[in-house]
């Protein structure tokens, strides 16, 4: 082999060993992260400390500081994925549905994802015992992140598929509060509830289509195009945060 050919080897080398590192420190960062999310979960952002996220994810207390400065930023990175995960598994649900593409689907969908997610729901909710002033650090430092509803009202609302009667404010104002309506009560009546998350859901849906009269506004299929326009719009903007998430990890 000649000079050229053993700078090239060993230049592949080189690259091929950077990416081994690189990927053992991201899956790393994502096992760290998912100790520190089932921690908030249990205990509360207040109660949880880095001894406890190396502890729940084997690693040595000073490793977390090699991708994290601080606590804060180390769970601020935790509900930034919770966010991206969120947004994608409603995506993933939303392509493999069956039926018909329909706003009262999208809302649905969304509204199953945060019942499902108990800590992007503790966000919604403001819950102080499980995110605390986390919340209002991130949304200082990352003012530019939208809850999964607001960014369906943006673009419906730009599509000029809402109440004409409302301002934007007035309409994210009201989703919010039958998000919460229905949050707080399966919080607080749990059992006397007795219904699947999917059936309360769909009662989510319900109300909010009612609510900012959606029904009926366009024809089946100028409803399915503006659904579709809604998640190509959120295609392009989760693939652009999950690889600026995915930055932040190497």
């Amino acid at each position: 082999m000649g000079i050229a050919g053993e700078v090239t080897g060993a230049g592949k080398a080189d690259r091929s060993g950077r990416r081994s590192r690189q990927s053992r420190r991201t899956e790393r960062a994502l096992r760290i992260l998912d100790a520190a999310a089932a921690l908030v979960e249990r205990y509360g952002y207040s109660k949880t400390t880095m001894d406890d996220v190396a502890r729940e994810a084997g690693v040595a207390k000073g490793t977390l500081y090699l991708h994290w400065n601080t606590r804060e930023e180390l769970f601020g990175a935790v509900l930034r994925r919770e966010q991206i995960l969120l947004t994608r598994s409603f995506l993933d649900r939303m392509r493999a549905q069956k039926e018909p593409l329909t706003v009262h689907a999208l809302f649905k969908q969304a509204a199953l994802g945060l019942l499902e997610r108990p800590l992007v729901r503790a966000v919604f909710t403001r819950d102080v015992e499980v995110v605390g002033n986390l919340l209002r650090r991130e949304q200082r430092d990352h003012p530019e992140q939208k809850e999964l509803f607001h960014l369906l009202l943006d673009f419906l609302g730009r599509s000029n598929l809402m109440r004409r009667d409302l301002t934007p404010q007035a309409q994210a104002f009201l989703v919010s509060a039958i998000f919460l309506g229905f949050f707080l009560m399966v919080s607080w009546v749990p059992d006397q509830a007795s219904m699947s998350d999917e059936q309360v859901a769909g009662l989510m849906a319900d109300t909010v289509v009612a609510a900012l009269h959606l029904g009926g506004q366009w024809t089946p299929r100028e409803e399915a195009e503006a659904a579709k326009d809604v998640l190509k719009h959120l295609e392009e903007l989760v693939a652009r945060e999950e690889a600026a998430f995915q930055a932040e990890l190497l």
